[in-house]
């Protein structure tokens, strides 16, 4: 990885993906009623099956057209690592206010051939009544591969809650696989999760366009616009109402400034806005706006 960017790229791509939790109404307290769900651990065998299949199918692409591709003839297959510390004013995850905030997320990663191993954790600054905070961590691996211009990214998270008197949500996994192409000076992706573990079925769906730009040598700018949909079971578990539908659009942006080669900063913003009428009717916080600001280092 060069030092133009790439760990705080890293970083905020790990975000993206993090972190459940439970506020009033929101993610995991339905669960939390259903411990016939959260008892689904026989079917391990089908689970490892099933996290296993955006690996596999990664795998076989690249062995089957690997000779395709003579931009990469050469992989890169030396050791990077870095981490980040995130101080932000609420986190949310896949269009729902998990917790808001203010919130401390460190993170770390290391990566080799392809492969990269993240840990990330959420604890809250602050204490209210009026919202149940829930300290949650994961842990993920990737393995990214490039065939021709197209990215492909299969990966498998684990959550882990740390459970409070008022949230006992269980420890589940997710397989997932990204896909993405450049379009110009635009990135088109589109990601695919499903739930292998408590809630095995549960399935959520990403698409959208991405911009990164150089502002200086030492700045970058990142722009997102995203859009997600959900399974019924999905949207049953973490909003309480058992529809599949489409469920928000969001925005993020960031600009990543390095003071050294290895050590930057980077302001974030983040809206999303849930636009099923049924589902906002379900939730407290439809549409969220959230800032903050990472600093991290790479090496």
């Amino acid at each position: 990885m060069s030092s133009g960017g790439v760990g705080s790229k890293t970083m905020s791509g790990i975000k993206q993906s993090q972190a459940r939790g439970s506020t009033k109404k929101i993610p995991g307290r339905r669960a939390a009623e259903e411990p016939c769900n959260a008892r689904e651990r026989p079917g391990t065998v089908a689970a490892a099956r099933t996290v296993a299949l955006p690996f596999a199918f990664a795998l076989f692409l690249s062995c089957a057209f690997a000779q395709e591709s003579p931009k990469h003839p050469e992989e890169d297959h030396s050791l990077t690592f870095g981490g980040e510390t995130d101080f932000t004013s609420g986190y949310v995850w896949r269009g729902l206010l998990v917790d808001d905030g203010p919130l401390m997320q460190p993170s770390a990663w290391i990566s080799k051939s392809g492969f990269t191993f993240a840990a990330w954790t959420s604890h809250p600054l602050s204490k209210t009544s009026e919202t149940t905070h829930l300290n949650a961590s994961t842990l993920t691996l990737t393995y990214g591969r490039d065939w021709k211009k197209l990215t492909i990214e299969p990966s498998v998270e684990s959550y882990f809650s740390r459970r409070t008197q008022d949230s006992n949500d269980p420890n589940t996994m997710e397989g997932s696989l990204k896909l993405s192409y450049p379009a110009g000076p635009l990135r088109v992706f589109t990601s695919h999760a499903f739930d292998v573990l408590a809630y095995r079925g549960a399935y959520f769906g990403e698409a959208g366009l991405g911009y990164e730009r150089h502002v200086t040598k030492n700045t970058e700018l990142s722009i997102s616009l995203r859009s997600g949909w959900a399974s019924s079971k999905f949207n049953d578990i973490y909003i309480g109402l058992s529809k599949r539908t489409f469920n928000f659009i969001g925005a993020e942006g960031s600009v990543s400034y390095y003071l050294r080669p290895y050590l930057y900063f980077r302001p974030h913003f983040e809206f999303s806005n849930i636009v099923d009428r049924r589902l906002r009717e379900y939730l407290e916080s439809p549409t969220i706006n959230s800032f903050g600001l990472a600093m991290g280092v790479e090496f």
